[in-house]
């Protein structure tokens, strides 16, 4: 481990909670574009919309999923509304003075974030069970994992 982190060359968490060597924010824009948009890293609203076009089309929506893929898409924008928040949240806990302080805003940002993502997980299997069985194959392939959805 190096000085003020937990792993050293290159490694994970630095001083205040950084990653180290481009931060976390970074990483998880490159694993996850949603999370890239969301973390600063360009317009993530109208990356959002062409994400949410993206899919509806790949997926081949029908009109009688249009309801179900409405309410994910919706569910898609809190997401990345409440990725937004918790990025404000995570830079203001970083200016705390005490670690706990900062533990502490750490901790209400990811307790706000799962909250968000415990809404998008309903829609998303409202969803997915609407989907036919080539449609699920598309999604599986075209939407990731860690509540990234997109």
């Amino acid at each position: 481990m190096g000085p003020g982190g937990m792993m050293g060359q290159g490694g994970m968490m630095g001083p205040g909670g950084m990653m180290g060597e481009g931060g976390m924010m970074r990483m998880m824009g490159r694993d996850c574009p949603m999370m890239g948009m969301a973390m600063g890293e360009g317009d993530g609203t109208a990356h959002a919309a062409g994400r949410i076009a993206f899919l509806k089309a790949e997926l081949g929506i029908t009109e009688a999923q249009k309801e179900a893929f409405d309410a994910y898409a919706a569910a898609l924008t809190k997401n990345l509304e409440g990725m937004q928040a918790m990025r404000s949240a995570m830079m203001a806990s970083m200016q705390a003075k005490t670690p706990v302080e900062r533990l502490s805003g750490h901790l209400q940002a990811m307790e706000k974030r799962l909250a968000v993502l415990k809404e998008v997980k309903p829609a998303l299997e409202k969803l997915y069970g609407a989907l036919s069985d080539e449609q699920k194959k598309k999604a599986d392939q075209t939407m990731t994992g860690m509540g990234c959805m997109m």
